[in-house]
């Protein structure tokens, strides 16, 4: 009598105990088993804005971005010369905050940012060598026509040599971007994700 007691009181614990729980976290994503949640949305969105990062607002968006980094951290791994000694991280802080905090948290975001950028240049920038032509196409067609978009009356010509360094670094710039969304692409395709809604 007194165990069937215990036992009914137990189970009215319980159950009032869960009538009263609460969602601490939500999973949002799945990659190759890898879990993205709610918290790490809100984590990623205070490290771009201590950054001094665009903002991604959108849920949706934020989610895409964080599947794509987990995505590339698992290639990396297939670079194991990629290191990212303290001072790149400390320097990179100093560049992209003031006066702020720094979190652990904080540092790995931007360890991992480095490492990207590392792993991106290794594999896909040393292999862009723009012409002369194209160089030339870019400044007439894109670069003047913005300037003058923007209301600058006079634009360096592209006889300039920081002009055409410039230059020459915007088009290695936009290839390297089309070859990563590429090659992303490519690797979303092949790989498990699953998006929660």
């Amino acid at each position: 009598m007194k165990r069937r007691i215990y036992l009914s009181v137990f189970a009215l614990l319980f159950l009032v105990t869960i009538g009263r729980a609460e969602v601490i976290d939500r999973i949002v994503a799945v990659v190759e088993g890898h879990i993205i949640t709610l918290s790490d949305l809100r984590q990623e969105r205070e490290v771009r804005a201590r950054l001094g990062e665009q903002a991604i607002d959108n849920d949706a968006d934020l989610v895409r971005q964080l599947v794509d980094n987990y995505l590339i951290e698992r290639q990396t791994a297939e670079y194991p010369n990629i290191d990212v000694v303290n001072e790149e991280v400390e320097a990179e802080l100093k560049r992209s905050t003031s006066r702020i905090t720094e979190s652990e948290a904080l540092r790995d975001s931007v360890r991992r940012r480095i490492r990207m950028q590392k792993f991106f240049d290794l594999k896909f920038r040393q292999l862009i060598r723009p012409t002369d032509e194209e160089i030339r196409k870019y400044y007439e067609n894109v670069f003047v026509p913005e300037a003058r978009a923007r209301g600058l009356q006079s634009v360096t010509p592209l006889s300039d040599g920081e002009m055409a360094r410039g230059i020459r670094e915007n088009v290695i710039q936009e290839s390297l971007d089309h070859e990563v969304e590429v090659w992303l692409e490519a690797i979303r395709r092949r790989s498990n994700i699953e998006v929660v809604n």
